[in-house]
């Protein structure tokens, strides 16, 4: 059985550990640092994996989820928007750029002004692992985006013998940012691939440009975009449909080359603009964009089931077009699929290339972190300022609080993996207070006022709420990555579950086996009050990765308006 450990050290650092193809345990290393979306080498996230899941010299391989060895920060990210904006307005002040963008010797130029003031910096992260008892032999990196496309193929393909066309698409990673694969029979074949300024580079400049962080508040725009009305959106698409365009199956640019570029654009077109139209025509140019690809690419190629991965794919609207699409008979997003999840891809990969008999369908399950740790430790310490109440029946429990209308969080078995909250680090309420939205915002979220919240619903129960699509009717949304409309008959039992513009729903259907626990409070919410659907957010203080243990489930309590924890069997309340 080969044992193989796999490192994402670029943005959203994250570990995992595989045997045999099979995920058994992965992690983020913001959980353990408490820095979100951390960017640098998972140092925590390894001794915590070494210390409590597996030996460095029972390891077999480790693979790393970029072509060559090198670590790039979170901060210089942000640096790079900072010397992109400071340079376009220089040159918006010089005359230079703005006076003729297309000119090919301007662009040049300024090309070489935004070469990076630093390169990224390259680590000796052999050493240290070799430091750890890991053989510097078995240690090999593996492609960015053939990490996308593999975590994609190899982990939600259900079918060798189908074909599945794949699309990966993001800001960028080792030197492309879109690629088409079909995969095939366990194999892979890359049939294009694009080094444009893509969607991905437009979507995080646009979110700096509005005052946000890119590579983090991305989808704050597209919460937002709803609310605009399609007139004022439509302006703001069409300006921005000069930058990227479909040609053939894959993307040119005939424009822009680098962020400074695309700023002074920006400067030029939409300063003074309102940042909700600027937002609601970001997501349109997107949706058209993306469609655009994928079914020129189903045309050409003849392959109607598709898979996708890459940050822009977290954009769970542009998912829902897809999935309605009339080009698209089978379709699939891998669950969080930002950079954190190409430690299963370079796994999946790694694994198949070894192995004599190919392997799909390898995502058996998305909670694969840390047990709640040190329960009775941390009980015993917060005593003086909380309750503890054993409860024999935890969902029933929950489930009676819910129908209350009070606000509980969930910290039980292990912790989910990726972005999202998947019921066991989560805060849940009843769907059909409308209240209920304002006081998770005030009590914990402290989030934009515009911002909807997720509907997690019982799988075999979905289309009594939305309109699921036939591309979608099998595999559903178990990760939250797609949209659904929901039915109108329906809307006032789930509001708080619904983005209070368009009344779509970003929801996880909850099976019983990948999610027992959690499936068993909502079937428990479904007996006392009728309603299959539970309001669920990400157990967190706004700004603040999700709780990992016992300690930060309490220290959130206590900083918050949290009616109730449910802590394993534990009903915890503030005293």
């Amino acid at each position: 059985m080969a044992k193989i450990l796999s490192i994402n050290s670029g943005l959203n650092a994250s570990v995992g550990y595989f045997e045999d193809g099979t995920p058994v345990f992965s992690i983020q290393e913001e959980r353990l640092n408490r820095e979100k979306n951390f960017g640098g080498f998972p140092q925590l996230s390894l001794r915590y994996l070494f210390d409590n899941i597996v030996k460095p010299s029972e390891i077999d391989k480790v693979v790393f989820t970029n072509s060559k060895p090198e670590i790039i920060a979170k901060e210089d990210y942000y640096r790079k928007y900072d010397r992109a904006f400071k340079d376009a307005i220089k040159a918006s002040k010089e005359n230079s750029l703005l006076s003729n963008i297309k000119s090919k010797l301007r662009r040049t130029a300024l090309f070489e002004l935004m070469k990076p003031q630093s390169d990224p910096k390259e680590v000796d992260d052999k050493s240290w692992l070799i430091a750890q008892g890991i053989d510097k032999s078995i240690i090999e990196y593996v492609d960015h985006h053939l990490c996308h496309a593999a975590a994609a193929y190899f982990g939600m393909a259900k079918d060798l013998d189908e074909s599945y066309l794949v699309f990966t698409l993001d800001g960028g990673g080792d030197g492309l940012t879109s690629t088409v694969y079909l995969g095939k029979a366990g194999v892979l074949k890359k049939l294009s691939d694009s080094n444009a300024y893509s969607i991905g580079n437009i979507y995080s400049a646009i979110t700096y440009f509005l005052g946000f962080k890119p590579h983090e508040h991305e989808y704050k725009l597209m919460g937002l975009s709803p609310y605009v009305k399609e007139e004022y959106a439509r302006k703001y698409r069409d300006l921005l449909k000069s930058n990227i365009q479909v040609r053939g199956q894959n993307f040119e640019n005939p424009e822009f080359l680098r962020h400074s570029l695309f700023m002074s654009y920006l400067i030029k077109n939409m300063t003074a603009s309102r940042f909700d139209n600027i937002a609601g025509g970001l997501q349109m140019y997107t949706e058209d964009l993306v469609l655009e690809w994928i079914e020129k690419n189903i045309k050409e190629h003849g392959v109607r089931n598709i898979i996708c991965s890459g940050g822009v794919f977290m954009n769970v609207k542009a998912n829902q077009l897809i999935s309605q699409s009339s080009a698209v008979d089978y379709v699939d997003v891998f669950p969080s699929c930002g950079d954190e999840t190409n430690v299963f891809g370079a796994a999946f990969y790694a694994e198949n290339q070894a192995a004599t008999e190919k392997k799909v369908d390898l995502l058996n399950e998305f909670t694969l972190g840390p047990e709640v740790s040190e329960l009775d430790k941390y009980l015993e310490f917060f005593k003086e300022k909380i309750t503890a109440e054993k409860v024999s029946n935890p969902a029933e429990y929950i489930a009676r609080l819910l129908s209350e209308n009070q606000i509980v969080a969930r910290c039980s078995g292990k912790m989910e993996f990726g972005a999202r909250a998947l019921g066991n680090r989560s805060i849940l309420a009843n769907p059909n207070s409308l209240a209920n939205v304002a006081k998770i915002n005030q009590a914990v979220k402290k989030r934009d006022f515009w911002m909807p919240f997720a509907p997690a619903i019982l799988f075999e129960d979905l289309e009594e709420y939305f309109d699921v699509p036939k591309s979608l009717s099998t595999q559903k949304s178990p990760y939250m990555m797609f949209a659904f409309n929901s039915k109108k008959s329906k809307q006032e039992e789930i509001i708080c579950g619904l983005h209070q513009s368009d009344k779509t729903g970003r929801a996880q259907t909850v099976r019983k086996d990948l999610s027992p626990g959690f499936y068993d409070v909502i079937a428990q919410f479904k007996k006392i009050t009728g309603n299959s659907v539970v309001l669920n957010t990400s157990f967190n203080l706004h700004g603040f990765p999700i709780v990992t243990n016992a300690k930060e489930a309490i220290e959130v309590l206590l900083k918050s308006e949290i009616d109730v924890l449910m802590l394993e069997d534990y009903a915890v309340r503030r005293l």
